[in-house]
């Protein structure tokens, strides 16, 4: 398999990545962290989203029913380095 997404920032704005014939916007600066998601909450999501792909995935595979399924991800973010530490999920 093959992937390719196109990203673009603004300088002292926001940014983007564009994903098939979606757009996700992102923040880059203080101004925008209370309204628009940042890198760090992008990758979460991401490993959320390919946890509940093998849900889906896994209940073909292993013949079982589900009505739905829910993750919740949390993670602390430590400065010096900076990096995702203790990543948790329910």
């Amino acid at each position: 398999m093959e992937y390719t997404i196109n990203a673009q920032s603004v300088a002292h704005q926001s940014a983007s990545v564009h994903v098939k014939s979606v757009v996700n916007a992102f923040g880059i600066t203080p101004a925008t962290e209370a309204d628009l998601p940042n890198p760090a909450e992008l990758f979460l999501g991401s490993f959320a989203s390919c946890i509940l792909k093998n849900v889906e995935r896994f209940s073909d595979l292993l013949h079982f029913d589900y009505e739905g399924a829910t993750i919740k991800v949390s993670a602390i973010r430590e400065e010096l380095p900076p990096r995702l530490d203790k990543i948790q999920y329910n």
